[in-house]
């Protein structure tokens, strides 16, 4: 408990102060955006290393578990971001960005949340892997279905996620195998460190002089992000107690229902996109954090009540 309280303290840090030295010193988006798409693969193949090995070795039990967290991340969160975004937003490019956090995987904070919660770790990680591997299916598809007549070149899509889910994946795996990760397991926070600063860090540069004309497309966003954070937390918990399911099929249905991975939304849109398509993952990203800290407050409160108990 101990060590995830102080991967949270750090990760807080970390992303205030990326936000701060966007806001404050965007000069340095250009090397940011040179080295955002490594520090994303960086991030993910050392997360991914948590999962034990031979993980991804048996598919069967694997697929049929990860249901969950494919219907709760997708077809609940990402079927909403869409539907909202279509009727609401009139900016192409900020409807760009939200297909974009509408079809990515749940965030890997899940892993963290998830040792809070006391949620069973295989049962956080056949959710999460299963997204996971349902975003190499699902982003091509949104992709093909609401972006191939947007953008210049729509198979740029497929070789980014390509890059920057399944790469990760073989990395990881190959890492591992090869008994690499205990030369990697001392510094691999300092390196997630780093690499989440300069994601977000860019990300915030990016999207700076237009945070600073905020329009009536950014208000809808950020209501959206309220939305799908806080109001689905509650709602979701609210039906897990009327049907009386145990708190942690509670809380494992609310991590897979209620957050993106906002980085890598943010990552792709800079990439293949413009700053602006870029600047809805900002908004949820920010949600996102308060979201998660409020979760974390909520659950660690809930554990000390039961050990008083």
């Amino acid at each position: 408990m101990a060590f995830s309280t102080n991967l949270f303290y750090r990760s807080n840090l970390i992303f205030l102060l990326a936000l701060i030295c966007g806001m404050a010193l965007p000069q340095g988006f250009l090397i940011g955006n040179t080295l955002i798409f490594p520090a994303l693969i960086i991030i993910l193949t050392i997360t991914l290393l948590r999962f034990p090995r031979g993980f991804f070795r048996h598919p069967g039990p694997l697929l049929s578990a990860s249901i969950r967290g494919n219907i709760m991340n997708y077809l609940v969160l990402g079927n909403f971001i869409i539907l909202t975004s279509i009727f609401l937003i009139q900016k192409q490019e900020f409807w760009i960005g939200m297909i974009l956090i509408a079809a990515m995987p749940p965030s890997l904070d899940i892993i963290l949340l998830g040792n809070l919660s006391r949620i069973e770790n295989n049962s956080v990680f056949t959710s999460l892997a299963g997204a996971y591997l349902g975003a190499l299916l699902i982003i091509p598809l949104i992709g093909l279905g609401f972006l191939k007549y947007i953008i210049p070149n729509y198979w740029n899509i497929i070789v980014i996620v390509l890059g920057l889910i399944l790469l990760p994946l073989i990395l990881s795996r190959l890492v591992i195998d090869k008994g690499w990760d205990k030369i990697i397991e001392p510094s691999k926070e300092t390196i997630i460190d780093y690499c989440y600063f300069v994601v977000f860090y860019t990300i915030t540069a990016s999207g700076r002089n237009l945070l600073m004309r905020w329009s009536s497309d950014l208000f809808v966003i950020a209501f959206i992000a309220l939305v799908s954070t806080f109001i689905f937390s509650f709602t979701i918990r609210k039906i897990g107690l009327y049907f009386h399911s145990n708190e942690n099929k509670i809380n494992s249905f609310l991590l897979m229902g209620t957050m993106k991975d906002c980085g890598l939304a943010g990552g792709i849109a800079l990439i293949l996109f413009s700053r602006e398509v870029a600047l809805p993952s900002l908004i949820f990203a920010v949600f996102t954090f308060i979201h998660i800290n409020w979760l974390k407050y909520k659950m660690s409160h809930i554990d000390k009540v039961a050990n008083i108990n």
